[in-house]
């Protein structure tokens, strides 16, 4: 028994407006109901689903959920979504738009391939950067030749922060958290000091420690790496 996550997009802040979870034993079959090639299907993907395929699904396992006229998208459920709080990430615009959230980080791999296209979603801030009601600042950083990853050994890393008008000094103060960590090591300490720039609570950040740790144990006894954004 697999469990998924339903989710309607707002496309004006390409942020979770509302989602469903539910389970499903046999993938084959959601894939049918979804309008997903089985083929191509991915336990980490992220799949769009036209009406007759939330109609399909919801019918099928018997969900409460309509997107009204938002984009809706299926994805495998992830261990994140049972923390006690709801993270950030695909609700940042929204968030800060309702003060909610005063520094919102993207990056990227740099220089992206010729096949790749950017993952960060500026087009829907562009807007709100124009007005002056959010800060912009992208920063491109040089490969990190210290770095035991071969790839982090050959490019670099582009960031695009966003911040409120009055929380910008957050850009710098993450900025250098990130440079200071390509030297010293990522640690619980700049776990910390990370989810508190972007605007979690103490009690949030201690509940993704905690998690964090649990799933940094379970990693280490598999033999693979985790890190999972915030």
């Amino acid at each position: 028994m697999s469990r998924f996550v339903l989710r309607a997009i707002d496309p004006a802040t390409a942020s979770i407006d509302s989602e469903a979870s539910f389970h499903a034993s046999d993938v084959g079959e959601l894939c049918g109901l979804a309008g997903i090639d089985p083929s191509e299907y991915r336990a980490n993907g992220v799949y769009d689903l036209d009406a007759t395929a939330v109609r399909n699904v919801t019918e099928r396992y018997g969900i409460a959920f309509d997107p009204h006229s938002m984009d809706a998208t299926l994805a495998p459920w992830h261990p994140i979504d049972d923390l006690p709080y709801q993270v950030h990430t695909n609700r940042e615009l929204a968030l800060m738009l309702a003060g909610k959230k005063p520094l919102a980080a993207f990056s990227e791999r740099y220089p992206c391939g010729e096949d790749e296209g950017s993952i960060i979603p500026e087009g829907v801030f562009n807007s709100h950067v124009e007005s002056g009601r959010i800060i912009r600042r992208e920063h491109i950083s040089a490969p990190n030749d210290k770095s035991s990853n071969a790839k982090e050994q050959r490019f670099g890393t582009r960031r695009v922060l966003y911040a409120l008008p009055g929380e910008e000094w957050r850009i710098e103060a993450y900025l250098l958290l990130w440079k200071t960590a390509e030297t010293a090591g990522w640690g619980e300490g700049f776990e910390r000091l990370e989810g508190s720039l972007l605007g979690y609570e103490d009690w949030q950040n201690d509940a993704y420690i905690e998690w964090q740790k649990k799933r940094n144990r379970a990693a280490e006894n598999a033999g693979r790496p985790n890190r999972s954004q915030r």
